[in-house]
């Protein structure tokens, strides 16, 4: 469905052709220097913190609170990160910020999808963290490649970039080929060690020190009592947090540092992933339309034989001998998995073939036919739980149905409409769904569900048989 490079002249697109690893082997071996001025230093001392916030958020009684400060500290001190050091985020930068925000602060609040809602804000800061350093492939924007930037953004740079925050906060994060600055770098690693030393000397004078003071004055033995007792009862648990909050500063610091310095971020780039494209186009173009043109017609008959049934719920009409939970609840999970089968197809189809659909007429119209029968199952689905809706009312899953359904009809649209125009699809549909995603955890469904609910189903509860 995307169209790639046409073939170099001289190419044969018939035959795979010998691509750059999208890996090297070595690349994990080389040992990058890291470049760190006081800036990067502050905020590696700084992200210390970041980090035992999150443990403290997911650890906490009040989650949900917590994860909205939280979710506000982190956008404030990542922009602040990004500004410090001179960087220019672009427009779409503000977009995901505010899907980032969207998602994250409602949290406190309501939430229709509590579980699948802090999986999604993870991703989506993580994300908006390499966008907002421009280290996305496409620098700042999002692209066709946004499966591989959010391979990046998760996995790649904040694990390729793990041990920087320490080396720059213990000073050992010059460059070895500088032998000018070894004696800096000594000199730095010892002033570490030496306050860690002073921390253990003066513990045991503490020891003696505080009995004598509380001794002296009761106001200090009361606070003392008190602190005693606050100790003893989170003592563990604090130790706990701020070991686990290591790593995860780490992971984090590593993230945003390796978007801003650029380091660990081309361990892919659009090149090697074209040629990787080019060399999976293997199958020949006839196998694939052929396979295609025999799903289509098996979706023809299937209509045709099914027309008046499948269709009756555009009418509001429901087939006598069913109920209305019966009618919706009859082949509706099918008609919603073959959709999503049908845009692997696509995907395959397209990505496979010796023959772009830019060369092969025949692929380009059995694309738009498999995408107009997937439109027709889409909107078939979905009248018929406008009808289950009309009679019963609504529910969390319903509207999550529905709204899924909203995005895969435009994905199916966009594929025709691509088959003759050039034009960002990816980047479309996966803003579009962010904006669907996120208006999901701003509003309140479930409060404006229960007034319609209450407005139009006084006398009855909601049937909950079917997806609720």
């Amino acid at each position: 469905m995307n169209r790639d490079d046409q073939m170099p002249a001289g190419s044969k697109s018939s035959l795979p052709c010998e691509s750059a690893p999208i890996f090297e082997e070595d690349e994990w071996k080389k040992a990058e220097p890291i470049d760190a001025d006081s800036k990067d230093k502050c905020f590696a001392w700084l992200y210390l913190l970041v980090g035992y916030g999150f443990v403290y958020t997911f650890t906490s009684m009040d989650f949900g609170g917590h994860l909205v400060l939280f979710t506000i500290a982190y956008a404030a001190i990542v922009l602040a990160y990004v500004f410090l050091k001179g960087g220019h985020p672009g427009k779409e930068s503000w977009f995901w910020l505010v899907i980032m925000l969207g998602i994250g602060v409602p949290y406190a609040f309501w939430s229709a999808m509590p579980f699948l809602q802090v999986p999604m804000l993870i991703v989506c800061a993580a994300y908006w963290t390499l966008l907002i350093s421009g280290s996305l492939l496409e620098k700042d924007k999002t692209s066709q490649w946004v499966v591989f930037d959010g391979w990046n953004a998760l996995l790649w740079v904040p694990f390729g970039n793990f041990g920087c925050s320490f080396k720059i906060i213990t000073g050992l994060h010059a460059d070895r080929e500088e032998s000018g600055d070894e004696p800096e770098k000594k000199s730095r690693g010892r002033d570490i060690r030496y306050v860690l030393l002073g921390v253990v000397i003066a513990v045991p004078v503490l020891f003696i020190v505080l009995p004598l003071l509380s001794s002296a004055d009761e106001g200090f033995q009361r606070m003392m009592q008190n602190s005693g007792l606050y100790i003893q009862e989170h003592f563990l648990y604090t130790i706990a947090r701020m070991i686990l909050s290591l790593p995860v500063a780490a992971y984090l610091f590593g993230l945003i540092y390796g978007g801003i310095h650029k380091r660990n971020t081309d361990r892919m780039d659009k090149e090697s992933l074209r040629e990787t494209s080019r060399s999976i186009q293997i199958v020949p173009t006839t196998a694939i339309t052929t396979a295609m043109l025999i799903v289509c017609a098996i979706y023809l008959l299937f209509i045709g034989l099914q027309g008046k049934y499948l269709f009756s719920a555009f009418a509001g009409i429901r087939p006598e001998n069913f109920t209305y939970a019966e009618y919706a609840r009859r082949g509706f999970f099918e008609l919603c998995q073959t959709a999503a089968l049908n845009l692997v197809l696509l995907l395959g189809a397209n990505l496979f073939a010796r023959k772009k659909n830019t060369n092969s007429a025949v692929l380009r119209w059995l694309n738009v036919l498999l995408s107009v029968l997937t439109l027709l199952l889409i909107l078939t689905a979905m009248s018929k739980m406008i009808l289950y809706i009309t009679a019963f009312g609504f529910t969390i899953k319903r509207v999550l149905t529905m709204v899924f359904m909203i995005w895969m009809a435009l994905v199916f649209t966009l594929v025709i409409l691509r088959q003759w125009r050039e034009f960002p699809m990816v980047r479309i549909c996966v803003i579009a769904g962010a904006v669907l995603y996120c208006l999901l955890c701003v509003l309140p469904i479930e409060r404006m569900m229960d007034s319609y609910n209450q407005r139009y189903f006084p006398d009855h509860s909601i049937e909950e048989n079917f997806p609720q």
